[in-house]
């Protein structure tokens, strides 16, 4: 499969054999990703995508943001071919050029690296896997030892590393050869905040080089410097998604309280000073205050002035989570 594993090594009838099947999938132009109704299931369980449908063009930077189990991870082993899909279409880039080079770039925390050669050695193979003439396949992986962390571990062996330390060689892997599609699974996860901004760099780079990339990542916070777009997935589909500035917008400024209510009299009428505005008088009921959580006293205060007793109080801050929670229903931590 056309992945930046060691796996390159294997011959192509091997590779395509392993691929999504021929009737499922289809190659597009260089970037583009598409699927239409995709499905599928692991074993005879419930289905782990059902219905897929997305579109992403070339030069896109896309996150996938959902709670665990809504099929992320899934998704992005069938763009990069460890999966095929149980039906439903889904449309790429080309993993391989005519002439055999590597196309894209995938990382998914669990990569296979040639144990005895040195990390540079095994980054520098896939970026020629990829086409790359030497001297250029050279800059572009000693630019990203740098800015991910690892130019001091360049020449030890693979067999030495840290889990750590093989996670950002696996990235380095997956984007010094500039593939027209990267595929990165939580690759935040255990890296610093310098690393981590300079990570989002790289990637916004691919972007400027007309690379489509595809992030599934939990760091709500990295999101909005990182994507383009927000696709949100719950239980197997993506059911809402647009650019990070009108999903936040669309959430506005102001905090959110829900509070449930133990005893609630006939007809409430709780006085509120302004910059608090209820939005539903139903169970729970529902406040947006201006000053944040700072004003959940004065709510609390008010509403037992009421004649109401509080059973609990929800906070929820204006930003992804929210935007996520009133697509679905559901919380990003569930």
């Amino acid at each position: 499969m056309a992945v930046s594993t060691p796996l390159q090594e294997r011959p192509q009838a091997e590779s395509d054999a392993k691929g999504p099947a021929s009737s499922s999938e289809t190659v597009r132009a260089p970037g583009v990703v598409r699927a239409t109704q995709l499905r599928f299931t692991y074993g005879a369980g419930e289905p782990t995508l059902d219905g897929v449908d997305l579109e992403i063009g070339v030069g896109e930077v896309v996150a996938l943001v959902g709670p665990r189990g809504a099929g992320k991870s899934t998704l992005l082993r069938i763009l990069a071919g460890e999966l095929s899909p149980s039906s439903g279409t889904v449309e790429l880039p080309a993993r391989r050029s005519s002439g055999g080079n590597v196309m894209l770039g995938y990382a998914a925390g669990e990569g296979a690296h040639f144990e005895t050669l040195s990390g540079w050695e095994n980054a520098l193979f896939f970026a020629r896997a990829g086409g790359m003439p030497r001297r250029e396949a050279e800059g572009a992986v000693a630019e990203l030892f740098e800015i991910l962390g690892l130019k001091g571990q360049a020449h030890r062996l693979v067999s030495d590393y840290t889990a750590e330390a093989r996670h950002r060689l696996e990235l380095v892997e997956a984007l010094a050869h500039r593939p027209a599609l990267t595929v990165l699974d939580d690759p935040f996860r255990g890296l610093t905040p310098k690393v981590r901004e300079a990570l989002i760099r790289a990637l916004r780079l691919q972007s400027a080089h007309r690379g489509t990339v595809v992030v599934a990542s939990e760091d709500l916070a990295l999101i909005p410097e990182m994507a383009d777009r927000i696709l949100f997935m719950h239980r197997g589909r993506v059911v809402a998604g647009g650019r990070v500035a009108e999903l936040l917008a669309s959430v506005g400024p102001a905090t959110r309280l829900e509070v449930e209510l133990e005893r609630r009299p006939h007809g409430l009428d709780a006085r509120f000073r302004a910059g608090i505005t209820v939005v539903s008088d139903g169970d729970p009921y529902v406040l947006e205050v201006a000053r944040g959580r700072a004003a959940t006293g004065e709510v609390l205060a008010a509403l037992s002035a009421a004649g109401a007793t509080v059973k609990s109080v929800t906070v929820r801050e204006a930003g992804l989570a929210e935007a996520f929670h009133r697509a679905t229903g559901a919380e990003l931590d569930s």
